[in-house]
């Protein structure tokens, strides 16, 4: 592979250490520690979601920050790994990555397929940003209920994680 090839592997795999050190609360809750997200991002930056909820940065910004610590309970229990990157197609300053994304929680698994566009851009951290992203259950590993993680109540909402979504999947954990 390539340098550019290198970096979007190794992106997808930086990118859920840290959305899992956020979720965990191990992350300062400051601008600083939220940069390692944000700046990942491009501008624009649209998410599809495994239930087919689209969501575009700023909202994705706003509802990741809102969500600091909520796993913190878990500790390690809490782990978010990327398997079997594999880059699909490069052009000059593109390439289309998938990779499995498995969440584990509390001895429960759950794994969806990411793929992901990712854009040449200095400002990302490994100089490569995430413009778009599409996530679809792997068969049989959706969580048995909620969206996001295994273990938590099924509920409804109209964005990725909207706040009454998020308080419901996380009732029984203390939101900071």
């Amino acid at each position: 592979m390539d340098k550019f090839a290198d970096a979007c592997i190794e992106e997808a795999h930086r990118l859920h250490v840290v959305l899992q050190d956020w979720l965990r609360g191990t992350l300062p809750r400051t601008p600083e520690g939220f940069a390692p997200f944000a700046d990942a991002l491009a501008d624009p930056c649209r998410v599809v979601s495994p239930l087919g909820t689209v969501t575009e940065r700023a909202d994705l910004l706003t509802e990741f920050e809102a969500i600091h610590g909520v796993l913190s309970a878990h500790g390690e229990d809490f782990v978010i790994r990327v398997e079997n990157a594999t880059i699909l197609r490069r052009w000059d300053d593109h390439a289309l990555v998938s990779y499995e994304e498995w969440h584990d929680l509390d001895g429960e698994s759950s794994a969806r397929v990411s793929t992901v566009l990712y854009t040449v851009e200095d400002a990302g951290p490994l100089g490569v940003t995430w413009s778009y992203v599409h996530e679809t259950w792997l068969p049989g590993l959706a969580p048995v209920a909620g969206e996001r993680f295994p273990g938590h109540t099924r509920c409804t909402g109209t964005g990725l994680m909207d706040h009454d979504v998020v308080r419901a999947m996380y009732a029984d954990t203390e939101l900071q």
